[in-house]
């Protein structure tokens, strides 16, 4: 074979770099991906094959054959170029890398039950209640049992040394935040909360707390000697029965001693008479509940309690699927490898449990009972064995993969013999939803009469971008699981279990309890969460859960970082920043959409998640500077100039023009723009 070969041809050339939709922003572009290139290659070769072929006419039906081919060729030349983009995901799927599932809000339910007896009313665990979202019906589903009382809060009250301060009651509770102890909690202070109705709670009462919550202090992990978490005040629950005061079991309290939202549930006596406390408090006789400061003080600020019901149960947005068989899929590429799929999606990761019934092997005529055995989620097959039973699950699709019987054991050959015990679908931002919007009862439940959500629906997420993935997955391959660079920490903390975690920054010698000099053998990781509601324009920065910066430090410390380097979490710190800009605008077009999606563009450019230059979130310590943010006002459709653009951060304004130095680690978290149409001259 003679002369100049394809592959060798283009080898010479230089390769261009042109804009894409992937994670970089760029792709290399391999061929010309334009119809009018495709139009031209085609035109080129008119001398050669039909020479004869001379009318360039527009109406003539060659033309039009030819103009529709290039229209038809565009889209397929596009995917060529995205080709590389395309083994770089396969690639990172190989090695086990997929992006991040999406997860569910949480939300606080508060039930209303009118038995006729006056008894509680057991709501088990699963029940539904539903609100109305963009895209149809949410399903939340109750965590727990409740055990709801037609009892109604009829009294709170604050003691501190021999006197009781009543608390302002309103149609929803506490009419205004309160301490529940005083502003300077002593043993023996105490929390009173006096219950009116017909018949006790029992066997248990739930109650929900909203708790305006102090940034949490940092967490801190690993090292040779990490030193002891401050002790924290004994709190002691009680119902006051007559005269005499009986203990109170605490079954369960999420709010770790009202250091955070949450239900605390009690396991109270069978029968306690309504009295009066033993201190001042004029009114009825009342069933009484006291929670005293029974031993220590508060090393941090007191709580300070903004909201406060009967009859409370956390509950998720998503639905439960129990007892469904797989269905077989059938691919000739992967024969090796059983595939199946399970009918609802998206699917909550870690929520999947699967068991296959063992083969019989031998026995051909069926006298030995098969017995099931439950197999295992992970992330990846490639280092398990021919004896582990696990499998693979795509959230998004529903398909379950098994082992070979190299990497991961096979699935016994039979007929509905692999089945899903449960498992649980939802999921995404639009579950956090609005204070009253939970108010539709899907289970039928005697004496059930209402539901209702007094507080916003917290955290769920959507599926991680695949661009995200991708740009998160380089990293991941670079770090193999272990903590090596300083960003290999950052990187690493999205994976902590139990963390809800949408960026980090490891520092090295950063202890964020202790700023100055840097430390020797400590790691800071400032974490940042998913960002609630519509962002910054309308919206506070966010702040990580205490339990999200201990299961981060935790996390990293154990599986990630070197023998003795100590991992402190702390939340990210933020700067707020303001853009005044005078713009010109195009008179034809619609003055307010062009102001709107100006001031869009500028929130979203400076976002600590999706901001930066390339949608990868703002980089810690990045400068604001001028020129970036005017490119992005010219850069929207009616914005004929910028005539000035000025910076106020954190209240204090910059001079017209000028850049801005961010303090090294922190973000900057943008205000509304405030955009000011002037005439061009």
């Amino acid at each position: 074979m003679t002369g100049d070969v394809w592959w060798a041809r283009d080898s010479e050339e230089e390769g261009r770099v042109v804009p894409g939709p992937g994670p970089s922003g760029v792709q290399p572009e391999l061929v010309d991906a334009t119809r009018e290139a495709v139009r031209a290659a085609v035109r080129d070769r008119i001398p050669g094959y039909t020479p004869d072929w001379t009318n360039p006419d527009r109406q003539d039906a060659g033309v039009a054959l030819v103009r529709l081919f290039g229209s038809q060729a565009e889209p397929v030349l596009a995917r060529v170029n995205r080709l590389p983009e395309k083994v770089l995901a396969e690639h990172l799927g190989t090695a086990g890398v997929r992006r991040r599932p999406a997860t569910a809000a949480a939300a606080l339910l508060e039930f209303t039950v009118t038995p006729p007896d006056g008894a509680s009313v057991l709501v088990p665990a699963g029940f539904q209640a539903a609100a109305a979202g963009p895209d149809g019906q949410l399903v939340y589903e109750t965590d727990r049992d409740l055990y709801a009382t037609p009892a109604t809060l009829a009294a709170i009250a604050v003691q501190r040394g021999g006197a009781l301060e009543p608390v302002p009651l309103g149609p929803n509770g506490p009419g205004r935040p309160f301490p529940p102890f005083g502003a300077d909690p002593q043993p023996g202070d105490a929390l009173w909360i006096g219950l009116a109705g017909a018949a006790n709670p029992f066997p248990s009462l739930s109650l929900g707390f909203v708790v305006a919550a102090a940034p949490p202090a940092p967490a801190e992990s690993g090292g040779l000697a990490p030193p002891p978490l401050p002790p924290q005040p004994l709190l002691r629950w009680d119902v006051l029965d007559g005269g005499r005061f009986r203990p109170a079991e605490v079954v369960r309290d999420e709010t770790g001693g009202l250091r955070a939202a949450g239900t605390v549930e009690l396991r109270l006596p069978r029968t306690w008479a309504a009295g009066s406390p033993p201190v001042a408090r004029p009114g009825p006789a009342l069933r009484w509940l006291r929670l005293q400061v029974a031993h220590g003080t508060f090393t941090v600020a007191p709580p300070l309690v903004t909201g406060l019901r009967l009859n409370m149960v956390a509950a998720t947005a998503a639905r439960t699927i129990l007892d469904e068989p797989l269905e077989p899929v059938r691919d000739p590429r992967q024969a090796a490898r059983r595939r199946m799929r399970l009918s609802q999606v998206p699917i909550l990761a870690g929520s999947v449990v699967i068991e296959v019934d063992d083969d019989p092997g031998a026995d051909l005529f069926g006298t030995t009972r098969a017995s099931a055995a439950r197999w295992r989620e992970v992330a990846s097959l490639a280092a398990y064995g021919p004896d582990d039973r696990v499998f693979v699950i795509d959230h998004a699709t529903g398909e379950v993969t098994f082992g070979d019987g190299v990497n991961g054991a096979p699935v016994p050959p039979g007929f509905r013999n692999v089945r899903a015990v449960r498992y649980r679908v939802g999921g995404g931002r639009a579950g956090a939803v609005a204070a009253g919007a939970i108010n539709g009862v899907v289970t039928a439940l005697p004496f059930v009469t209402g539901v209702n959500n007094p507080f916003p629906a917290t955290g769920g997420t959507d599926a991680e971008p695949d661009a995200e993935a991708m740009r998160r997955g380089v990293g991941e391959l670079r770090s193999r699981g272990r903590a090596v660079a300083p960003s290999d920490y950052g990187l690493l903390a999205v994976r902590a279990p139990g963390a809800s975690v949408a960026r980090a920054h490891g520092v090295p010698g950063l202890h964020p309890g202790l700023p100055g000099r840097p430390i020797p053998g400590v790691v800071g990781v400032l974490v940042v969460p998913p960002v609630e509601g519509s962002g910054g324009a309308a919206g506070e920065p966010p702040v990580p859960a205490a339990a999200t910066l201990r299961a981060v430090s935790d996390y990293l410390a154990r599986e990630a970082a070197p023998a003795g380097v100590t991992v402190v979490a702390g939340p990210a710190a933020f700067r707020r920043v303001a853009v005044e800009a005078r713009v010109v605008l195009d008179r034809d077009r619609d003055r307010a959409a062009v102001l709107a999606s100006a001031a869009d563009a500028v929130t979203a450019y400076l976002d600590p998640l999706r901001g930066g230059e390339n949608g990868g979130g703002w980089p810690f310590g990045g400068a604001v500077r001028h020129t970036p943010l005017v490119r992005r006002l010219l850069a929207v459709d009616g914005v004929l100039a910028v005539s000035g653009l000025s910076l106020t951060v954190d209240g204090v304004r910059q001079p017209p023009c000028t850049d801005h130095a961010i303090p090294p680690n922190d973000l900057v978290w943008p205000e509304r723009p405030l955009l000011i149409p002037v005439e061009e001259t």
